[in-house]
């Protein structure tokens, strides 16, 4: 391949060249170079004239020719400026020469102070998305919430908080499976009778679930006054750890008999271990009772 385009323009550049700052200081490093051939191709590169057109004609021009063939040969026409004429140095005329692509390779590596090498940048773009879904293969046991009727009693049951404390407080608050349920013998219930103005019993039960797999909850529930007037200080909240899945934020204000009603929510698994909590809370001295029946968690 001719390096003709390449070069040729270079010759131009010889032609048009005028006098650059620094090429004296130029030719004393090259000149401290001893591997460098001082032919007439090199003695071009060099003349003050054009030194600073020769620089750049080799960046561009080793850049291009990484990957040239050894026998490549090129011609390069270095004829001084006119206006030079008179100058001793300048009327020595090159002519048409042709070099080989070595030459012209070796001639510029001797000006540059380095060879030029492409810079590449790597621009990485990273987008991390989590999504939480259920394995194939995970199942638990069923029923998900266990004795969710209190058929069998409490247990797994556990009652964990009871403020006030009991028994401190007994003639005051009571709680424990007792009848009637809805549509069954039995139910969790809780009373309190003006025992503080601050009463909360919580009810809890460690589940099994699939991570990722959303459930729906359900259960039956009454909040009765014991002196059958409504009140808004009463509230009943079932969590699935922090998440409510159930709520009911008043008394039905009815005195006996007992109103069952249904409660339900849906939520995400967030682990493969939680817990289920039944919340009882009155937030002034009144006198209620809650029942919870039928807790069911099923997959939705």
């Amino acid at each position: 391949m001719l390096l003709s385009t390449s070069v040729l323009a270079f010759s131009a550049l010889l032609h048009q060249a005028i006098a650059a700052p620094g090429a004296a200081e130029l030719e004393k490093r090259v000149i401290a170079t001893t591997s460098c051939n001082r032919d007439n191709l090199y003695r071009s590169f060099i003349d003050p004239r054009t030194s600073a057109s020769a620089s750049s004609f080799c960046s561009t021009y080793i850049r291009s020719t990484v990957k040239t063939a050894a026998t490549t040969t090129a011609t390069v026409t270095a004829a001084a400026a006119k206006r030079d004429l008179e100058a001793p140095e300048a009327k020595r005329d090159l002519g048409a020469t042709t070099y080989p692509a070595s030459r012209l390779s070796s001639a510029c590596s001797c000006i540059l102070t380095a060879q030029p090498t492409p810079t590449t940048v790597y621009t990485t773009t990273v987008t991390v998305t989590t999504t939480v879904k259920p394995s194939a293969s995970c199942t638990v046991p069923t029923p998900i919430v266990k004795n969710g009727g209190f058929e069998s009693g409490l247990a797994p049951w556990v009652v964990a908080t009871v403020i006030p404390p009991y028994p401190q407080y007994s003639q005051y608050e009571s709680f424990g499976v007792k009848g009637p349920g809805y549509n069954s013998p039995n139910a969790f219930t809780v009373s309190d009778q003006a025992a503080s103005s601050y009463f909360e019993l919580d009810l809890t039960q460690t589940i099994t679930l699939c991570a990722g797999q959303q459930y729906k909850f359900t259960a039956n529930f009454y909040m009765t006054d014991s002196h059958n007037i409504p009140t808004k200080e009463t509230y009943l909240t079932f969590y699935v750890d922090n998440t409510v899945v159930g709520a009911s934020k008043f008394s039905d204000g009815k005195g006996p008999p007992i109103e069952w009603i249904a409660l339900s929510g849906t939520f995400t698994a967030g682990g493969s271990s939680a817990t289920l909590k039944a919340a009882f809370v009155a937030t002034n001295i009144v006198g209620v009772t809650w029942g919870i029946d039928n807790v069911v968690i099923t997959p939705a």
